[in-house]
């Protein structure tokens, strides 16, 4: 199977290569396809305020989304996404 990857995926991908995050390409892409069938795998868990917030949520206009909000949105995961110092 061959992949197409985008130029700053494929520079990350060697990046974590260099640092020895993983031996080899193959290795972090398979890693990451494991991983994230993994998640796929795990049902979503309904619980009260889940249920809550979507019935609120549900109530509110909607409005569509801009490249701000995706901007915004990345910054929060990326925050959330960095290890914690020892």
């Amino acid at each position: 199977m061959t992949v197409a990857l985008a130029r700053d995926v494929e520079d990350f991908l060697q990046d974590q290569v260099r640092s020895g995050i993983c031996a080899d390409p193959s290795e972090l892409i398979n890693d990451v396809i494991r991983s994230l069938r993994e998640q796929q795998q795990i049902p979503l868990e309904i619980t009260p305020e889940l249920e809550s917030w979507l019935l609120e949520a549900a109530d509110k206009p909607t409005t569509l989304l801009a490249a701000k909000d995706f901007a915004g949105i990345r910054e929060r995961v990326r925050a959330r996404a960095k290890p914690l110092a020892p």
